[in-house]
């Protein structure tokens, strides 16, 4: 009669703890957007300049719901209940088209693939090789280049890093801080853009 007794009261114990388990909530979901420039320095009025943003590339790590940190060289970390509210690459091509629209001297920025009625003077390429947080900081590593408005002539190639400290060790002050390399970034490309109109 023992066994019989010993048995009920284990499964007993182990239903009590699955319900107990199943009480418990896990944490809210967190979403996260970029945002572009809070307030573009818009340069005197030049002659109007189009430009087309993309194709904007980014590494499939980072292409992903979930936020993407470093923790190390060689270590990466995916947040579970912190994520982007969008797809990645398309909010950088957004950000980079609102940032490039208030930095030049034109609202005529258009995002890939555009219409072939949209006429652009400028393309804008965009690999993004980083782009998270990494020790206190937001790092953005990039090659891009600048090309005739057809695409097939290449008139400036470069790779830039941008580094911003964040403000805090939460993911809010990471994304701000992705979202303030990003900005300089938008300057950098708007300056060329500049540049090349002028000469």
């Amino acid at each position: 009669m023992r066994e019989p007794v010993m048995r009920s009261t284990f499964l007993a114990a182990s239903l009590a703890a699955l319900l107990l388990g199943g009480c418990g909530t896990s944490p809210d979901t967190r979403f996260y957007v970029l945002s572009a420039a809070q307030e573009p320095a818009r340069p005197p009025v030049e002659r109007e300049i189009a430009v087309g943003v993309g194709p904007v590339e980014l590494p499939e790590y980072l292409d992903r719901p979930q936020i993407v940190t470093r923790s190390g060289q060689n270590e990466l970390r995916l947040a579970e209940f912190d994520k982007w509210a969008e797809s990645l690459k398309d909010s950088v091509t957004q950000v980079l088209a609102e940032n490039l629209a208030g930095y030049l001297p034109s609202r005529k920025v258009v995002t890939y693939p555009w219409k072939r009625s949209a006429q652009v003077d400028y393309q804008l390429v965009v690999k993004v090789i980083r782009f998270e947080g990494a020790g206190g900081e937001s790092v953005l590593n990039v090659r891009w280049s600048v090309s005739s408005g057809d695409g097939k002539t290449e008139l400036l190639v470069r790779e830039s890093r941008y580094a911003e400290p964040a403000a805090g060790a939460d993911y809010g002050a990471t994304v701000a801080a992705m979202s303030r390399a990003l900005a300089r970034f938008s300057r950098d490309a708007a300056e060329a853009v500049r540049g090349l109109s002028r000469g």
